[in-house]
């Protein structure tokens, strides 16, 4: 473009530019074109890399069914928070690892993992599949990553996920960390803000599934938001900017 320009201007003394049009502008002008072009090529490849083949999967409706809280919370295990006892002794105390405890072993059945698309009736879309294994990993995946900040807001993101596993409308911090401890989670528990999304993920045993599902969506629709443990993440901010600065992968894919 610029030496289209250069091969088109007449010999002899330049004319006057006029008033509202600035040689810097001009300039400018001419330098952001290629610029541009190339910007232009670069997001008509990656968009036609990015178009996908694979069929779109279809999520089944399911409705919700109401359950009797009395009944839920007599489900619920009767947690000491800061002392553990066994009521009763350990029968399995001596047994080592070379020794059987099961007197008629069921036979195992083989099924092959199946892929599961439903949709819940305020849109909640679950993708589930059950592997067989004794442990589940579980992820809540909320659409509000780094991308959805404004200028006023910047950091928001990282902010909420430094909040996790806090004190909810259900549950205090501390009630929320002892639960976690008692099942098993306190070291899986985990949230993590991408670019896309904010993750929530913990891995538990599979049959503590129906305790953690509800924590993890208190942490979400219902968190309180203490001053003095708003006050104590604020502290985590400096560290974890210090922590993506030192990462370049990880400093790029939150711009």
């Amino acid at each position: 473009f610029g030496s289209s320009l250069l091969r088109a201007a007449p010999v002899g003394p330049r004319p006057p530019l006029p008033f509202s049009i600035s040689r810097q502008s001009l300039f400018r002008t001419m330098m952001r074109a290629p610029r541009n072009a190339s910007r232009l090529q670069s997001i008509a490849f990656f968009s036609a890399r990015s178009t996908s083949t694979l069929p779109v999967p279809t999520f089944a409706p399911v409705k919700f069914q109401k359950e009797d809280v009395e009944k839920v919370m007599q489900e619920l295990p009767a947690f000491n928070f800061y002392e553990m006892r066994e009521p009763v002794p350990n029968p399995y105390k001596d047994s080592t690892l070379d020794r059987s405890i099961l007197l008629d072993a069921p036979a195992p059945v083989i099924t092959a993992p199946k892929t599961e698309f439903s949709v819940l009736e305020n849109g909640l879309k679950v993708v589930s599949i059950d592997k067989a294994g004794l442990t589940a990993r579980l992820g809540l995946h909320v659409s509000a990553g780094s991308r959805f900040e404004t200028s006023a807001n910047f950091g928001v993101s990282d902010m909420v996920a430094m909040m996790a596993y806090t004190s909810t409308a259900h549950l205090s911090n501390l009630r929320t960390v002892k639960t976690l401890e008692q099942l098993g989670a306190n070291s899986t528990a985990s949230c993590k803000a991408g670019r896309e999304e904010i993750v929530y993920s913990v891995d538990i045993a599979r049959e503590f599934v129906p305790l953690v599902v509800p924590l993890m969506v208190g942490n979400v629709l219902f968190p309180r938001l203490l001053p003095w443990e708003v006050k104590a993440v604020q502290k985590k901010v400096k560290v974890g900017k210090e922590e993506l600065e030192a990462d370049a992968d990880a400093m790029v894919s939150n711009l």
